[in-house]
């Protein structure tokens, strides 16, 4: 059978949901599926699996589900429909909240017969056997539900704020939602299952494709922190942001007997949803509606602390400012901050506590109070381990960059003075979620002694300045690199050069004629080969007072701060140009005159793969990539004489030298494909026109049957429309154009034009794509008379969509009429498309025509004034390319542009358009 079969037989024989890794566990034990290698199935195959059959299984909190199961089935629907009912009533929130309770109640309804339930239950009475509860509009009910608060079967507050928003609604609605409520059966549903499915409900990202409120710890993340954390048998754990609990209830499912847990939760309404979300699991664990500092003061300390912290921190509190006077430390001024999370979480500690938290990539290795909470932390060598986790861990809520921080009180001996830094990997995603390789990343975590390249044990001596804690800082070009610090063969950015970061001037003061250039990042050098930067036409500014620090006047490096690339680039300052000003996304590298050092040298260190990689590693940021002035200091650069700096510049000249020689020899080869390409395309056209040349000769043959059908029953004088009248308004009837009400003669005759029209396209595009225009298929035209013409006879056509202007020098030429009218066509098509929006009478096309008789050329300079429309000449002349923006078919330039090669002219594409398109066609005036 094939592996989703497997699956789906594992899930039929236990009939519950299950977890990928038991659902491979149970393959490779029962031989339902070999591998072409004999290699057992791993989980990140069961999660890939499932992916690709969405109409087969699904995943549920981590729990594989068959989509056809009839209680999920029944469940989900019920909560479609439910959705459906309440939204444009309520809130995204309430509409959630409302639905978590129903679930709730009517969950505790079906297992109200297992042992040990027996809740104060009536629900049956009120609406299985009846709707007697319905006649006064269902209030009996609602005020029944509000009733069940006495009864403390629910997290505080919870059916008194459901009633609350229920008594909103009218009578049908409440009859429709309790008659779906009665429907839903949990009955034959465990705990577990159950909980799972509730967790999932209150979670999902639904109602129209906006995200649920109570953002969630995904399933991956928390199934790894607990496994981090090894909760053992009698112990405590604290959860101070509990949230909706998943994290406490993936390390209830996972420990022993006596387990004790507790967590907190600023947000009352995520606390309720929280507790219901414990309770549906079967767990005796609860979550206070409380703020975790108010936790500071009382002696309560935990064996473990589980934590997925908020991304914006906290804020400011009494209890805050005397937490960071526990550790003489000073408040920082905003009390959002990750610092103060952990602090609290090493406070509740007890001597031999550890706990996993989730932290920003940037409390790892900012400056200011952050550095001193993590200098505080080495210093009491409580930092165990960190893990980098990949771009897109926490979706669906956000693709941000964060880690997990291990802090262990009774860290093991061979971790005493040394952190251990790992790196994560997926093993499966999709646009909504990523799923780690949990089972490499524990085995990293436990194997200590073992080397790889995902995972370094370095000593606090070895840590990088500022008690950087970065991952990717400590890497295994790490170790290279720091052999090489300690032998002298290399030395850190810092040491070689002063880094200077650029400013962003107020835009008053940036002009055209501006003695100092403006240096952004798009100036910089993209190529290595062009090592200098260009100064010409640049904006700058003149006033020298404000700006005067950032102003550069020494030989420096340029480097990129944001983007995938640093494109350095080596500014001296001439008499033309002396001083520049860097932009705010620009980094300047000063050498630093104590040291011996080649600007040159230094230029091509920064583009090799040793350098680029050490950046790509330090780059922070999700959605544009930057690298900090920390993380660019701290890059290790292979240093030696300058001697051997220069020889090693040399070297690095000849390479570019032959390596350009070879990319000539390489076009110059390749000119041969450039002919074979053509052809190719030429072959398409031809079996495009082979195909569609005869539908359209049908399409005539038909449109002459019908011709003739109408006449012989003289019924051509047929209109649509008898009359046609417009029921609007006298005042705008003038405003509202007539719909058209053609003869059938008239429909006919259209239609024949049309598809001949099509035909004779099919013909002139034949002959243009295959070069086939031959001496005598040119005539003599006036080209102003014969644009003058064009336009006249788009007049018509145009509807007052745009205007056409026609100016310039009457010239005789050799032109192919038809095509050339077809590329004309083309122009305007594309104009229509791309440039105006909508239709106005300022939308305008201009076709001017100059005449350089030193050259014998005629050059014909289009424009449009519509939006700005941004397209390489690349990309406009190949076939099937397009602009980044365009919804065409990406044949349009490319038919332009053979037209024009047919007519042995030249095409030339305005790249960098401000407003609007434009173009230059040039052909050969006769001798």
């Amino acid at each position: 059978m094939t592996l989703h079969e497997a699956i789906q037989t594992v899930l039929s024989e236990n009939n519950r949901p299950m977890r990928a890794k038991e659902i491979a566990s149970a393959i490779n034990s029962n031989g339902y599926y070999l591998r072409s290698d004999r290699e057992p199935i791993k989980v990140n195959q069961i999660y890939a699996r499932v992916k690709n059959y969405p109409s087969l299984l699904q995943n549920v909190n981590g729990h594989i589900v068959l989509v056809h199961d009839y209680y999920w089935k029944n469940i989900l629907t019920s909560y479609d429909y439910l959705t459906h009912v309440l939204r444009g009533i309520f809130i995204q929130a309430d509409i959630q909240f409302i639905i978590a309770v129903l679930f709730y109640y009517k969950r505790l309804v079906d297992i109200n017969h297992r042992s040990g339930r027996n809740y104060p239950l009536a629900f049956d009475k009120h609406l299985l056997n009846s709707l007697d509860g319905l006649i006064d509009g269902g209030r009996s009910l609602i005020n029944w539900l509000h009733s069940l608060e006495d009864y403390c079967i629910a997290p505080e507050g919870v059916f008194e704020e459901c009633s609350r928003l229920l008594s909103k609604l009218d009578k049908s609605k409440i009859t429709e939602i309790w008659s779906v409520v009665s429907q839903i059966d949990t009955k034959h549903l465990s705990d577990d299952e159950f909980g799972n499915i509730f967790e999932y409900l209150i979670t999902t990202v639904s109602l129209d494709g906006n995200k649920s409120s109570p953002n969630h710890t995904p399933y991956s993340l928390r199934e790894l922190m607990v496994e981090l954390l090894d909760v053992k048998n009698g112990a405590s754990l604290y959860d101070p942001v509990a949230g909706i609990g998943g994290l406490l209830i993936e390390a209830s499912l996972k420990a022993y007997d006596g387990f004790y847990a507790y967590g907190s939760e600023i947000n009352r309404r995520i606390a309720q949803l929280g507790n219901m979300n414990l309770a549906m699991h079967g767990l005796n664990v609860r979550i206070e509606a409380e703020d975790c500092f108010g936790q500071i003061n009382n002696q309560k300390e935990f064996d473990y602390i589980i934590a997925d912290l908020p991304a914006n921190g906290i804020t400011n509190s009494l209890e805050y400012f005397e937490l960071y006077s526990q550790y003489n430390l000073p408040a920082p001024k905003s009390g959002k901050s990750f610092g103060a999370m952990v602090l609290f979480a090493l406070s509740k500690l007890k001597d031999t506590g550890k706990a996993v938290l989730t932290v920003s990539d940037g409390f790892l290795v900012k400056k200011g109070i952050e550095q001193r909470i993590r200098e505080l932390l080495i210093e009491n060598d409580v930092i165990e381990t960190v893990i980098s986790l990949p771009y897109g861990t926490l979706r669906p809520y956000t693709d941000a960059k964060s880690s997990i921080l291990i802090l262990n009180k009774n860290k093991a001996r061979q971790l005493r003075n040394r952190i251990h830094f790992i790196t994560a990997n997926i093993s499966d995603q999709t646009t909504k979620s990523v799923i780690l390789d949990n089972d490499e990343i524990i085995r990293l975590y436990l194997a200590k002694d073992t080397f790889d390249k995902n995972a370094q044990l370095v000593y606090f001596e070895d840590l990088r300045p500022n008690a950087n804690l970065l991952v990717e800082s400590y890497d295994a070009q790490f170790l290279i690199a720091n052999t090489m610090l300690k032998e002298g063969k290399a030395k850190f950015l810092a040491d070689l050069v002063y880094v200077k970061a650029g400013v962003s001037p107020e835009k008053s003061v940036i002009h055209t004629d501006g003695d100092i250039p403006l240096i952004k990042v798009e100036r910089l050098s993209k190529d290595i080969l062009d090592s200098n930067l260009n100064t010409q036409n640049i904006d700058g500014i003149s006033e020298t007072i404000r700006y005067g620090r950032n102003i550069v006047s020494e030989e420096c490096i340029l480097v990129a701060r944001i983007g995938d690339n640093l494109k350095a680039t080596i500014f001296k300052p001439t008499d033309e140009t002396p001083r520049i000003l860097p932009h705010n996304n620009v980094y300047v590298l000063i050498p630093n005159n104590r040291m011996e050092l080649s600007v040159e040298y230094l230029y091509y260190q920064l583009h090799s793969t040793f350098i680029q990689n050490q950046i790509e590693r330090r780059k922070l940021g999700a959605v544009m990539p930057y690298i900090s002035i920390a993380g660019l200091k701290e890059t290790v650069i292979p240093y030696m004489t300058l001697d051997a700096q220069n020889q090693f510049v040399q070297s690095q000249q000849a390479n570019l030298i032959s390596e350009e020689r070879k990319r000539v020899d390489d076009r110059i080869k390749a000119l041969g494909y450039k002919e074979e390409t053509k052809q190719a395309e030429a072959d398409i056209i031809k079996i495009l026109t082979h195909q569609l040349r005869p539908t359209f000769s049908g399409l005539n043959g038909i449109t002459r049957r019908i011709e003739r059908i109408v006449r012989r029953e003289d019924i051509g004088d047929l209109k649509e429309y008898d009359k046609i009248e417009l029921d609007v308004d006298p005042e705008i009837e003038q405003q509202i154009a007539v719909p058209d009400n053609y003869t059938l003669n008239q429909l006919i005759d259209k239609l024949s034009k049309e598809t001949q029209h099509i035909s004779d396209i099919l013909t002139n595009v034949d002959k243009v794509m295959n070069f086939k225009l031959l001496p005598e298929d040119l005539t003599e035209a006036n080209l102003l008379d014969f644009l003058q013409k064009y336009k006249e006879q788009k007049a018509v056509e145009q509807n007052a969509k745009f205007s056409i202007e026609v100016k310039g020098d009457p010239v005789t030429v050799l032109i192919h009429k038809p095509s050339f009218k077809e590329l004309l066509d083309q122009l305007l098509i594309n104009a229509e498309k791309h440039a105006f929006s909508k239709n106005s009478k300022a939308n305008k096309i201009i076709f001017n025509i100059r005449h350089s008789s030193r050259r014998n050329v005629v050059a014909i300079e289009y424009s449009n004034n519509g939006n700005a429309y941004e397209l390489t000449q690349k990309d406009f002349v190949t076939a099937f390319e397009k602009g980044s923006k365009s919804k065409g078919s990406g044949i349009g330039g490319n038919y332009i542009s053979r037209v024009v090669e047919a007519h042995k002219g030249r095409l030339n594409i305005e790249e960098k358009n401000k407003k609007g398109f434009s173009l230059t066609i040039e052909l050969p005036t006769p001798d």
